[in-house]
């Protein structure tokens, strides 16, 4: 009988290691800037922001640009992560990032200018959430048929 007890408490923690996993952090992906830096006063990442892990806590970000960049069109630059922060060089500053606890936004703050901070949007991130909601359904499902089965 105790065997029959230990399953579903073994399912559930699987599970739950599972869950946690896909809502670790995720810098990578393909972010919508926001509209709260200054166009009018700073250079600021513009339309489709790429994130792209080039190496172990390094990312590579390309994005297109808008307001006073001096007749540069597009950003390349590295990012360099540790767990939900970082930074980054753009504009001749070093400039913090904060991803948020469900991986869906990154926050650019610009400390020499706040009026140059900024943030982006993960496209697609809504659909990352009903994968975790399915993960957690079939764990429920698992762990009540197993409870039926003692």
């Amino acid at each position: 009988m105790k065997n029959n007890m230990q399953q579903p408490t073994l399912i559930f923690l699987f599970m739950a290691f599972i869950i946690g996993a896909a809502q670790s952090q995720s810098w990578a992906g393909t972010y919508t800037a926001g509209s709260s830096c200054n166009t009018s006063a700073c250079c600021c990442l513009s339309g489709q922001v790429v994130v792209t892990n080039s190496s172990t806590n390094t990312y590579t970000v390309t994005s297109s640009l808008s307001g006073i960049c001096f007749g540069v069109s597009t950003f390349s630059g590295t990012a360099y992560t540790s767990g939900y922060t970082g930074w980054i060089t753009f504009d001749g500053n070093n400039d913090t990032l904060t991803l948020s606890s469900d991986s869906r936004t990154i926050t650019v703050i610009n400390t020499m200018n706040p009026a140059c901070s900024g943030n982006g949007v993960k496209s697609g991130a809504i659909k990352q959430h009903a994968n975790v909601i399915m993960l957690f359904a079939i764990a429920l499902v698992c762990v009540a048929m197993s409870a039926s089965k003692m």
